[in-house]
């Protein structure tokens, strides 16, 4: 049964640490930013097995995915309280796995990172969740995904804590505690309605928080990214941890710090209406150091698909939701540095549903995502380009191939 969100724990720690590079000054700060939350000996019982699950989506290190100083200090806190394993369990994105031509395991990540080499030092387990057993979970009460595929390590793990990084993202504006659960599922179920058409990925996100309860949530601000979750994002030194029993008004207190609402961020908020958790500031109990005195704000992300941003772009939209304007941007991102965007070399981008099209168009045209593709008004070029081998078109929602493999698409 799940509970309502009065009867979830609603504190939330905020800690510094005196150094962004001595480890000694992170574990102290993560070790007081726990213990302003509860004591680990009454949550890990001796013996048991604790699973930490850190955002280790890609190939790239902090504060792109969570700093691995952060999970062994968890780790080891683990283990002195009496865990008798502890396992960093993970599973990459579905755009790694899918769309990088290298380091598109988990495995690759963990070691591009750095987390590989300090977990093994540690002397702690470790399990790439998509090589593991998974098994299907019904998530009673659920908007979007009504049944999940969860790694057996997650389900059968006695303790299970959560190590997400202070983020930006460009589909969901934050991605923190709620949003590192996307690790935790099946690729296919990562795929699912990974659109924001009607807010469908976030109102997912949120079902997430379903699949089991998280007892402990831990979060990496030692260095946070504005502007964006990946490549594109920008450091920005913070030398805060956070923590909280429960995610939501985790979630709620980090977007604050990071100078965002409750109305910016749909995950928080939709997980608070829903009753996953306490999402309303005024009701969450903040230990340690205030909002006020660490707030910073970050920059959003830049989706903006204009041509006045890339001279050579034909842009033909209709109706497009954010998931579009993300991989699409990306991806026009992607080929405008490497010189292959330009008023020389025009291209053609039709996205969205019903955009206005001539029947025929002179350079590279790429029709993009399910929306475009379903559109009558697309049809007629459509045809054309496929009868004379110029197709070049992704049918998918959102189209995350063109972010990653718009250049090889052109060539």
């Amino acid at each position: 049964m799940t509970m309502r969100s009065s009867e979830r724990p609603t504190r939330v720690s905020i800690t510094r640490s005196s150094s962004l590079t001595d480890p000694s000054a992170i574990r102290s700060a993560v070790a007081e930013a726990i213990s302003l939350v509860g004591d680990l000996g009454d949550l890990i019982k001796p013996g048991q097995t604790v699973v930490l699950k850190p955002n280790v989506f890609a190939p790239r290190p902090a504060p792109t995915t969570t700093d691995p100083r952060g999970v062994v200090a968890v780790g080891e806190l683990c283990r002195k309280a009496g865990a008798g394993r502890v396992i960093v369990g993970e599973g990459r994105s579905i755009s790694t796995a899918r769309y990088r031509k290298t380091a598109n395991t988990t495995r690759a990540c963990f070691e591009a990172t750095g987390m590989l080499a300090a977990v093994e030092r540690a002397g702690f387990e470790i399990v790439y969740l998509e090589d593991d057993e998974f098994v299907e979970v019904d998530l009673p009460g659920a908007q979007v995904l009504k049944q999940a595929h969860v790694p057996r390590t997650i389900m059968e793990a006695d303790v299970f804590i959560n190590l997400p990084v202070m983020k930006i993202h460009s589909l969901t504006t934050v991605t923190l505690a709620i949003k590192n659960l996307h690790g935790i599922v099946s690729d296919y179920d990562k795929l699912y309605r990974h659109c924001y058409r009607d807010l469908a990925l976030a109102r997912k996100l949120t079902d997430l928080l379903r699949i089991r309860r998280i007892d402990l949530n831990v979060m990496d601000a030692l260095v946070g990214q504005e502007a964006d979750h990946a490549a594109d994002g920008r450091p920005v030194e913070m030398g805060l941890i956070l923590a909280g029993r429960d995610a939501v008004p985790l979630d709620a207190v980090a977007g604050a710090v990071m100078g965002l609402s409750l109305d910016d961020v749909d995950t928080t908020r939709l997980a608070g209406e829903a009753g996953l958790g306490e999402a309303d500031l005024s009701k969450i109990e903040v230990v340690g150091e205030t909002i006020a005195s660490v707030r910073r704000p970050f920059a959003k992300p830049d989706v903006e698909l204009s041509e006045a941003k890339f001279p050579g772009l034909r842009l033909y939209a209709g109706d497009y939701c954010r998931s579009c304007s993300y991989y699409v941007r990306r991806g026009l991102d992607r080929l405008k540095a490497e010189g292959k965007l330009d008023e020389n070399h025009p291209i053609a981008v039709v996205v969205g549903k019903d955009p206005q099209v001539p029947e025929d168009i002179a350079c590279p045209v790429f029709i993009l995502g399910d929306c475009a593709h379903e559109s009558p008004s697309v049809k007629p070029l459509r045809d054309r380009l496929l009868l004379r081998g110029a197709l070049r078109s992704i049918w998918a929602c959102p189209p995350m191939q063109f972010r990653m493999q718009a250049a090889d698409m052109l060539d």
